[in-house]
């Protein structure tokens, strides 16, 4: 991914905690209506957590095959 990308991802995550934020302070909604939001945000934050992980676990894996191709 592009770093416009991980930008977007980011912002994303941003404007969704500014709404669960505005839901649970500027409204009279219970916290079963404003969960969702709030659930959203976490989910993202796995979700990017995730993702990192694994591409981190990737391009090790390559620098391996690499190395392991260029002592060959």
């Amino acid at each position: 991914m592009t770093t416009g990308t991980f930008q977007s991802i980011d912002q994303v995550e941003a404007n969704l905690w500014q709404a669960a934020d505005q839901l649970r302070a500027n409204s009279n909604l219970t916290s079963s209506e404003y969960c969702m939001p709030v659930l959203d945000v976490i989910f993202l934050r796995h979700s990017t957590n995730r993702y990192d992980t694994v591409c981190r676990q990737i391009e090790t894996e390559q620098a391996a095959s690499e190395h392991a191709a260029a002592a060959a």
